[in-house]
């Protein structure tokens, strides 16, 4: 726990579009570490689901001034396998380093005063093709 405090990928899906609120948060660091973890913000407060298990893998490799991560996460239950023409919602995110100087990047601001990667209004959308 607490790998959202370092180096660290992560991936945020709502395979609902309808119910952006519900979606699966999956991180990656540099030392191979991962999480998934559901997320359900419907009630108004965060619920976390920590006994969540998408069967994902992971890989990193570190070398000088460079970082790989790549995450694999299997199409179940919790993500099924999309049809053409589907839209989720989506947002990818990545933590650089550890306070006071630590950086961070999204795909899709989030636009709030502290950093902040758990406001699913701000996702962008994943349309397959």
């Amino acid at each position: 726990m607490g790998l959202w405090d370092r180096d660290v990928c992560e991936i945020f899906i709502a395979p609902d579009p309808h119910v952006v609120e519900r979606y699966l948060e999956f991180e990656v660091a540099p030392t191979g570490e991962w999480l998934d973890v559901a997320i359900d913000l419907t009630s108004g407060t965060r619920q976390s689901d920590w006994e969540f298990n998408s069967h994902m893998t992971t890989a990193a490799k570190t070398a000088k001034d460079q970082v790989i991560m790549a995450m694999r996460i299997p199409w179940n239950h919790w993500i099924h396998q999309p049809q053409q023409g589907e839209r989720w919602r989506v947002n990818l995110f990545r933590c650089v380093g550890k306070d006071p100087n630590r950086g961070y990047l999204s795909w899709q601001p989030t636009r709030t005063p502290e950093p902040l990667f758990h406001v699913p209004k701000a996702f962008g959308w994943l349309i397959f093709r």
